[in-house]
């Protein structure tokens, strides 16, 4: 576990300080647009809140620390363009695809 955090912080240092992960705005009232044709399944959380929809703007359920756990069933891309992740551990939510080792 702490060789795989390691690595992944490693991955993600190189990737700011190669300036690629620019992330879209976030729009105060997106709504989701639809389910997109992922699959779900684990991925590592860099840290962020769950939240009660697709949404910066809706209420925060949960809260997650860099290394944790996420289980994904699937993403959608809200109005704004964003895409997000709908999580059923550790909370049922939304999570903002910057906030997952899972590709936006």
């Amino acid at each position: 576990m702490r060789t795989r955090r390691l690595l992944t912080g490693m991955a993600l240092g190189a990737a700011v300080l190669a300036g690629i992960t620019a992330a879209p705005a976030q729009a105060a009232h997106a709504a989701p647009a639809g389910p997109a044709t992922t699959a779900g399944g684990r991925a590592m959380s860099i840290g962020g809140p769950i939240r009660s929809c697709a949404s910066v703007s809706c209420a925060p359920v949960g809260q997650t620390e860099y290394g944790d756990d996420v289980f994904w069933t699937y993403s959608v891309v809200n109005s704004a363009g964003n895409r997000w992740y709908r999580v059923t551990s550790p909370r049922n939510g939304f999570i903002y695809c910057m906030n997952i080792t899972a590709p936006c």
